[in-house]
């Protein structure tokens, strides 16, 4: 890849992890790069519509260009179209919320969602990348990684830009999540990511040995209480059965339940 792509692709990076407009100085120290170099290529992004000038201000933010193409892209994902049954079947059967993240270690990405009437409204929102060991779907993934990988979510880490920190989590508590997702099938979290929000979640397989994702039921606590997650465990691990079938994974699953921790 050009030297320039890759400048110009690590600005734009800045850019989307920032939360408000940033100016040349500032980017320029971010990213550890030479401040004209940085002008030309916010220059560039303007001219090209990914980027413009915060009003009032010699900041700048990105455009909704990206976005329009990442939802372009994801419309026209094969994994989406195979998925999306699944995923109404989840939220119609229960009600609930139903979404499928998929594995980006150390992180899970929200990759798709279809609310129930029980789900609360914005949970999930597909695009956003969260420690894989913080909530359920990644806690349902890693425990059917090879033990070396799951080794490494005991060290803070970060994801490729660089922007997005992953804390790191106790070994011990690594290998209680892998023992209960083993023995259990499925991964709950309570109040993982969002206090009052509970969810369950069961891996998913597709042509590989390990996960590519995880399905996923989430509501408040109100409507997914903890002693009904045995319950909607069972109902989750139905619909992750579906889905691995559909993305061609079954067998892949069968070896993995039956490996070594």
């Amino acid at each position: 890849m050009s030297q320039t792509l890759t400048k110009g692709l690590r600005v734009i990076e800045a850019l989307a992890h920032s939360n408000q407009p940033r100016g040349i100085t500032e980017l320029s120290r971010m990213l550890d790069m030479n401040q004209s170099a940085v002008q030309r290529l916010v220059n560039t992004l303007v001219d090209q519509g990914y980027a413009r000038q915060a009003e009032g201000t010699r900041k700048y933010r990105l455009t909704q260009t990206l976005w329009e193409l990442g939802q372009r892209s994801v419309e026209d994902n094969a994994l989406r179209r195979l998925l999306r049954p699944t995923l109404r079947l989840g939220a119609h059967v229960t009600g609930m919320t139903c979404f499928f993240a998929i594995e980006s270690f150390p992180f899970v990405v929200y990759f798709d969602r279809v609310e129930g009437p029980r789900g609360r409204p914005h949970s999930a929102e597909p695009g956003r990348k969260v420690p894989i060991t913080a909530t359920a779907s990644g806690r349902a993934i890693f425990p059917y990684l090879p033990a070396e990988r799951r080794a490494l979510l005991a060290h803070p880490a970060t994801d490729r830009t660089g922007f997005v920190h992953f804390p790191g989590l106790e070994r011990q508590i690594i290998d209680q999540i892998t023992r209960q997702v083993r023995r259990d099938r499925y991964a709950f979290s309570a109040s993982g990511m969002r206090k009052g929000m509970n969810s369950v979640a069961a891996p998913v397989w597709s042509k590989g040995p390990e996960p590519v994702g995880a399905i996923v039921l989430t509501s408040s606590e109100a409507e997914l209480r903890a002693g009904d997650f045995p319950e909607y465990g069972a109902r989750v691990l139905e619909l992750a059965e579906e889905a691995t079938i559909s993305l061609g994974g079954a067998a892949f699953r069968n070896t993995a339940e039956l490996g070594p921790l």
